[in-house]
């Protein structure tokens, strides 16, 4: 039997061991077949490059009024009847004050292969690792250290649930974290996906020439020093992606239930006509056809010129709020980590304003930031540790902690910053941004060119892809050294 049977045979038969037990209201199966490959070189050569397939079959179930989740590389009768009767037990121990409730009224099926032309398992080892080796040639910067690790994977996926909901998908998903330190320059990350399947591979020269490019401008950059207090500051489409990222996760509904969220339903954040849809693209490195419920990934707007429009649901808090799920309940990278309500490629509309006119008079322009810092401890815990695949527990962890101040402010280092001189990029700076939602309040300046940041948020330990296209932004924030 092939592997990609056995995976089938498997869901089935998890499906059938839930659907008989009284205790299950409701259960989503998934079977999942990966082919992936891991290269990683550094400036002395290629360190390690692998290849492997693995199986699984992943369940959540609603149980109790709470939902669990299992993962099981074991497909046999006893390891499936085990992960099922953990799931179940697991849901109604957690002794959740919110009931879940799940639309299971409707029901569908549905097939999508992708949008690869050429699977990332087409493309033996040896040429994944002669073009992952060869793209740094096109970096003419001098480098003191080099790391890039190349990844891809296909995952063809199943899903089938107790309301008798059947979808199967295909992603080609490959992508390669690049890490640059110029000799006379700070440190450069990159990160960039697609699933477009082997084609991503073509694209890494021009990647790095893009890369060669930014390294040799803030390597040549004067040093000045940093910025602090309140300033004037041009977010380049990169960091407008990073900030957006940031905003799209505090209009996810389970961050709004801890309490962490600045924003509801109908405010107001600014007067320029700022608007963030979340889709999907085809071929974005977050695209996926179908999310963890089997329910197909609809565009949802967010924020409409300036007000926030809606949130991310899954079906429970979707369920909970009277609102349609679009699907937002996305698969973690390799499902050994639950589902978690997530954008997917958020799209901010572009502007009308030119970069010279965003420049002029700006005090800062930030190309990159560097990993955002949560300023409330409780919240930086809770994002970071394990939590029950069950959105709604978030209220009661909420009821137990009450109201955090410092929930919601952000602090994003300047990773690749300059001073603006007579609207020209100036000495290179390295501030530390302290974002609230009050900040939105100042943006007087949209561009009318965009560009797109990709990568991969931890939610509670599952590992989430993320695009965001966005324009350059200008708005006033606090400064700190």
């Amino acid at each position: 039997m092939s592997e990609q049977g056995g995976v089938a045979d498997a869901v089935d038969e998890l499906l059938t061991i839930l659907e008989s037990d009284d205790r299950v209201s409701f259960a989503e199966v998934g079977g999942t077949t990966r082919s992936a490959t891991e290269v990683v070189i550094t400036e002395t050569g290629v360190r390690s490059d692998n290849e492997w397939t693995t199986t699984g079959v992943w369940c959540r179930v609603f149980a109790g009024g709470s939902a669990a989740y299992r993962f099981t590389s074991e497909l046999s009768s006893e390891a499936l009847s085990d992960a099922a009767n953990r799931a179940t037990t697991g849901g109604d121990q957690l002794a959740q004050s919110t009931a879940e409730r799940v639309d299971i009224e409707s029901s569908h099926r549905g097939v999508h292969d992708g949008w690869a032309r050429e699977s990332v398992a087409d493309r033996s080892l040896s040429e994944k690792r002669a073009s992952v080796q060869a793209a740094p040639d096109e970096v003419e910067t001098a480098l003191d250290r080099t790391r890039v690790t190349y990844a891809d994977e296909r995952v063809d996926h199943s899903i089938a649930t107790t309301a008798d909901s059947v979808v199967r998908t295909t992603v080609d998903r490959a992508s390669v974290d690049v890490t640059l330190v110029p000799v006379d320059g700070p440190k450069l990350r990159r990160h960039h996906g697609s699933t477009r399947g082997a084609a991503f591979l073509d694209r890494l020269p021009s990647l790095f020439a893009e890369i060669d490019r930014d390294a040799s401008t803030i390597a040549s950059a004067a040093e000045a020093d940093s910025p602090s207090g309140t300033s004037t500051v041009v977010l380049s489409p990169s960091a407008t992606g990073q900030l957006c990222h940031e905003i799209g996760g505090y209009l996810a509904a389970d961050v709004a239930a801890f309490g962490f969220s600045p924003f509801e339903q109908g405010d107001r954040l600014t007067d320029a006509p700022l608007t963030i849809d979340d889709g999907v693209r085809a071929g974005s490195w977050a695209a996926t056809a179908y999310d963890a419920e089997a329910r197909p990934t609809t565009p949802v707007r967010l924020v409409d010129r300036g007000q926030v429009e809606s949130f991310l649901h899954d079906t429970t808090t979707a369920a909970e709020a009277g609102q349609v799920p679009t699907g937002n309940a996305i698969p973690a990278i390799g499902f050994e980590q639950p589902p978690r309500i997530h954008h997917r490629h958020l799209d901010v509309h572009a502007g009308a304003a030119s970069r010279d006119e965003l420049l002029a008079d700006a005090d800062v322009y930030v190309r990159r930031f560097g990993p955002a810092f949560y300023r409330d401890e409780f919240e930086r815990t809770q994002r970071s540790g394990a939590m029950p695949p069950s959105s709604l527990y978030a209220h009661d962890v909420a009821e137990r902690m009450g109201d955090r101040p410092d929930a919601g402010t952000v602090e994003l280092p300047i990773a690749e910053g300059f001073l603006v001189e007579n609207g020209e990029l100036g000495p290179a700076v390295d501030s530390t941004v302290v974002w609230t939602a009050d900040a939105l309040e100042s943006i007087d300046g949209i561009g009318e060119t965009r560009s797109t940041v990709t990568g991969v948020a931890s939610k509670h330990k599952s590992r989430i892809p993320y695009a965001v296209t966005a324009p350059a932004v200008r708005l006033d924030v606090r400064c700190e050294n």
